[in-house]
């Protein structure tokens, strides 16, 4: 497998060791941590808007 070629469609990687899935669960798990909090963030933001800006 070439690093820059897609996949074939029926094509399944390889998987991969357990100290590396551990580090993608990890990963995975820290993105969620930021997302949630940048949405809280986002939902914040709006609620003073529409306190503060009733006509927009």
């Amino acid at each position: 497998m070439m690093p820059g070629k897609p996949l074939r469609k029926g094509a399944q990687q390889p998987p991969a060791p357990a100290a590396e899935q551990e580090s993608i669960i990890q990963c995975a798990l820290q993105l969620r941590k930021i997302g949630d909090i940048l949405n809280l963030q986002q939902k914040i933001l709006n609620v003073i808007t529409k306190l503060f800006c009733p006509g927009t």
